[in-house]
């Protein structure tokens, strides 16, 4: 499902009430994409109306937006929010209030309320109570999220390591840096996102989270031996089977691009072990088609089963099971799959020469 996030509007011109409408909108659209939703966060303005928001979210080809007005009357932060599909139905029409230390909440709120609304109700985030942080302390929080926005990346990560570094850290600023992070890696932003994150894991060592960001970091800098070790690290560290199994992954990608895909294969492997998802059994079953076909047409069984509507992974296994001398039938309806949830007309090309070259068989 893609939501998109409109910037939430402010009834004043008080800066504080834009940077913590702005630090509420973008901290929404994280609590989404933690759930497995894509969340389109836009820059532009949108007026909070129901057709406004449909038409906004019909443009962007998403499935439902979300936007919100907010004020702050005296250490309170009131919050008005509106949750349209495509055609501009409403959803959901919700409203917070909430003082200014519980406002780091409110992103995990929104995302829950809305994503229960829109009948979402297994990636909705569980019901979670966050410790109030002091009011400066969010206010600061909201002026870093607002500079790294803005473009002003080395005093917004600055202003963000800060805090994640006070005594206690607000859990939201860690949240707001590795989501800075996530949303930055490989992009122009990224040695200013990089420089923090390194800072933020030398002081917090045991960060699963963290590590695994600034493994795949050094991945994308080429630094084979250096992201090896953090990933290892990382899942040392690892609070559940999830963590340890991303930290297998990235060793698996690792050692697969270095030709090692022995050792690629055993940690995919023990990754699937950990937890059933689709891509670990497709970069699986890729792995081992050319030496063990039964396996891997096997794991790439697995993939489609826990991803039907994924033209990318119905191909796959369309395409392994015709090389690999598989049944035609199973890889003739592999490919009609694909072929129904293609949305690209590159990938609707090769699926058609895929049937054709099955249809020749």
């Amino acid at each position: 499902m893609i939501i998109v996030v409109v910037p939430f509007a402010t009834l004043t011109v008080d800066p504080d009430a834009f940077d913590l409408a702005r630090f509420c909108a973008a901290d929404t659209a994280a609590a989404l994409d933690l759930r497995g939703i894509e969340p389109r966060l836009l820059l532009d303005q949108v007026e909070i109306a129901a057709d406004a928001l449909g038409a906004a979210a019909a443009a962007l080809g998403a499935d439902a937006a979300f936007g919100a007005t907010l004020q702050i009357i005296e250490s309170w932060v009131e919050l008005d929010a509106l949750v349209t599909d495509a055609a501009g139905a409403r959803r959901a029409v919700l409203h917070q209030s909430l003082t200014l230390g519980a406002l780091p909440q409110l992103g995990r709120m929104l995302a829950r309320a809305a994503l229960l609304a829109l009948g979402e109700d297994a990636a909705a985030p569980e019901e979670t109570i966050e410790s109030e942080i002091p009011a400066a302390s969010m206010l600061r929080l909201a002026r870093a999220v607002r500079k790294l926005q803005d473009g002003l990346v080395d005093e917004g990560t600055q202003e963000l390591l800060a805090l994640c570094l006070e005594d206690p850290p607000p859990v939201a600023a860690r949240r707001s840096l590795l989501s800075a992070v996530r949303a930055g890696q490989g992009g122009a932003q990224m040695p200013a996102l990089h420089a923090a994150l390194e800072h933020f894991a030398e002081e917090r060592p045991g960060d699963a989270e963290a590590l695994l960001l600034l493994a795949q970091s050094r991945a994308l800098h080429l630094d084979e031996a250096g992201a090896r070790e953090l990933f290892l690290r990382a899942r040392e560290a690892a609070p559940d089977g999830a963590f340890e199994a991303q930290a297998l992954s990235g060793l698996a990608a690792l050692a697969s691009t270095a030709g090692r895909d022995d050792e690629a294969v055993a940690h995919l492997r023990s990754a699937v072990k950990l937890v059933d998802d689709a891509q670990l059994y497709a970069g699986l079953g890729a792995l081992l088609l050319d030496r063990d076909a039964p396996e891997g047409i096997a794991a790439l069984t697995r993939a489609t089963i826990l991803a039907p509507e994924d033209p990318l992974l119905q191909l796959a296994l369309a395409r392994g099971l015709r090389v690999h001398g598989g049944d035609p039938q199973r890889a003739l309806t592999a490919a009609a799959a694909a072929a129904r949830f293609a949305e690209s007309p590159e990938l609707s090309e090769q699926i058609r020469e895929e049937l054709r070259l099955l249809l020749a068989l």
